[in-house]
């Protein structure tokens, strides 16, 4: 068995320090663009349809530009997207601080600072899958609850920007956290492993033309006979089989089939195949119900009765509960025994259930701290399953291109979300239906992950991965 020594331990850790460190400041700058949208609101135009424009570029850029951030990392590694991704957030955030307009905040806030963070976000999704092996979801799980730490600190550092250095100096400040993941992009060197290689030597004979002088076997005798020996060199990724609680050893089909074809080509082989399609439409999904829960629960909170500090305060609660959850379903999916689309599937069911029945309860500021600390334990657990399903659905050799699709789709709903959650309660008045309309997503990207199953048949499984 050809491992790296660094396999599961050593540098392995120093590489899952850096990669948490910039989900962190990307979770800081993602979730407190909801904060800054009511800040935008006073200073730039107070229309909540315009204003959401400008987070929902940023939110939409982040994910949308996938594909793109995966090209880049399959091409020039980790640790140059990830210094990218830090020089064009804080590029962003500085011209950001400087525009005065929707269009200008679109183009700096949104497109630049999400290009930035998509890179970096790109890097974060493929780091803990090149670096482990056995504890390959409890590395995601640590990784991925680095978001969940930004969450948590969002609301309190962006409440405090703005009050002391109002729109403009809080832009610039995040700009300068933001600059600091071009340090942990530092730390970042050639992966340890690929994907885990096995060589197996297997004897054969072969029959010579006529025997060599001198040629003998072990008892003596002259052999007409020779031993050859013949080593296959194997990749494999283990994880645990979506259609099945075991752990198997195969190749990555697509990769074995593609050879030298071009990305573009490789992609779209991704895209198309069955399994991974139906779980994007199940991201898509998610992601508007997510984006529009989250994004608009400052602003539903203040039109309740809290005061900008409890709402913000919304924030840290709901990361709290996304925390725990994050390192728990981390270390639990890594028990080969558990399907992974089967935790996916009933909790981001319960957050959906919990989210439509939010405005019942929403009037009160402790049933809102209760309905933030649920939700953020049950829904982000597609946030911390995504790197290994990708990884499952479609190869250790394509997870960079993977999870940029999957972001890709991801930003689909992230996009169109908080646009729509804003047109509904500006037609209707009332503001419930918006968290109506995130419940329902969230239930039906529930329905459709336990879909990926159906798809995902032994006939498939068996000609994405036989080895060639």
């Amino acid at each position: 068995m050809e491992t790296g020594v660094d396999v599961d331990r050593g540098y392995a850790w120093v590489a899952l320090g850096a990669a948490l460190s910039i989900q962190l400041i990307d979770g800081i700058i993602i979730y407190s663009s909801g904060i800054f949208n009511i800040a935008l609101m006073e200073v730039v135009e107070n229309d909540i349809t315009k204003v959401s424009w400008i987070g929902s570029t940023l939110i939409g850029s982040y994910t949308l530009l996938g594909p793109v951030a995966g090209m880049v990392q399959h091409r020039f590694g980790s640790k140059l997207t990830a210094l990218a991704g830090g020089i064009l957030t804080l590029f962003g955030m500085a011209l950001a601080s400087i525009c005065r307009t929707i269009t200008g905040l679109v183009f700096t806030y949104g497109f630049i600072t999400g290009l930035g963070l998509c890179l970096g976000a790109n890097v974060v999704g493929v780091v803990p899958g090149q670096y482990f092996e056995r504890r390959r979801s409890a590395a995601y799980g640590v990784c991925i609850a680095g978001g969940a730490l930004g969450l948590f600190a969002a609301g309190p550092i962006a409440r405090y920007l703005l009050d002391e250095y109002n729109l403009r100096g809080a832009l610039l400040i995040m700009g300068a956290i933001s600059f600091h993941r071009c340090i942990a992009a530092s730390l970042f060197r050639k992966p340890t492993i690929s994907s885990k290689r096995t060589m197996t030597t297997s004897k054969t004979f072969e029959q010579r033309d006529e025997p060599e002088h001198g040629q003998q076997n072990d008892s003596g005798e002259s052999d007409p006979f020779h031993q050859v020996d013949q080593v296959t060199i194997v990749e494999f990724s283990t994880s645990p089989c979506l259609s099945g609680n075991r752990t198997e050893e195969r190749t990555d089909y697509i990769e074995a089939r593609s050879g030298n074809v071009s990305l573009l080509c490789k992609t779209f082989k991704l895209v198309t195949q069955k399994s991974f399609l139906v779980y994007n439409c199940s991201i898509v999904l998610w992601s508007l119900g997510e984006v529009s829960a989250v994004f608009h629960l400052p602003n539903y909170a203040e039109q309740k009765g809290s005061s900008p500090k409890e709402a913000a305060s919304l924030l840290s609660v709901m990361g709290a509960g996304d925390f725990f959850s994050r390192i728990v379903i981390g270390f639990l999916a890594s028990d080969p025994r558990i399907e992974m689309t089967v935790i996916q599937v009933g909790l981001v069911g319960v957050a959906g259930l919990i989210t439509i029945l939010f405005p019942l309860v929403s009037h009160s500021y402790h049933w809102q701290i209760v309905f933030s600390f649920f939700y953020g334990l049950y829904n982000h657990v597609t946030n911390v399953l995504m790197g290994p399903i990708v990884i499952e659905l479609t190869g250790l050799s394509n997870v960079a291109l993977g999870f940029g699709i999957v972001y890709f789709f991801c930003g689909i709903g992230y996009l169109s979300g908080p646009v729509i959650a804003s047109f509904i309660y500006q037609s209707t008045g009332i503001y419930d239906y918006t968290y109506v309309f995130a419940g329902t997503c969230l239930f039906l990207s529930s329905m459709t992950t336990a879909a990926i199953s159906v798809f995902r048949t032994r006939v498939e499984c068996e000609k994405e991965f036989e080895v060639k």
